[in-house]
């Protein structure tokens, strides 16, 4: 059977989604965190269009944050903060599984969101 890129099953299919990703990365607390180039596009051109450009800069507040706390609405969210320019950048992470989490958005604001503190720098 072929996968999407046209290679047969195996190590070709992870060579497709190695494409699709912009990064991952380990946070603080010990999973890992993808970013796709698909979930990017739509962030910065739908939400939050001061992000354009910036990918490296959400990628060094899941790896480095000043501080992360779990959303208030879902403890198993956790908002990465990491100091900027603009504020904070804010990184909202979401779970697939325990070890395996994603990046639903990312934003700048002036305030941390209430919430349980998990970690801090």
């Amino acid at each position: 059977m072929a996968d999407r890129d046209g290679s047969s099953e195996g190590n070709g299919g992870i060579a497709w989604m190695a494409r699709k990703l912009l990064f991952t990365v380990n946070s603080p607390l010990g999973y890992c965190v993808a970013l796709t180039r698909n979930r990017w596009r739509e962030i910065v051109r739908y939400k939050h269009p001061a992000l354009a450009g910036r990918h490296g800069e959400v990628r060094h507040c899941v790896e480095d944050p000043s501080v992360i706390r779990a959303s208030v609405k879902d403890s198993e969210v956790h908002l990465h903060y990491r100091t900027s320019d603009r504020g904070y950048l804010c990184v909202v992470v979401g779970a697939d599984d325990s070890d395996q989490r994603f990046v639903i958005t990312a934003y700048y604001t002036k305030d941390l969101k209430q919430g349980q503190e998990l970690w801090t720098k």
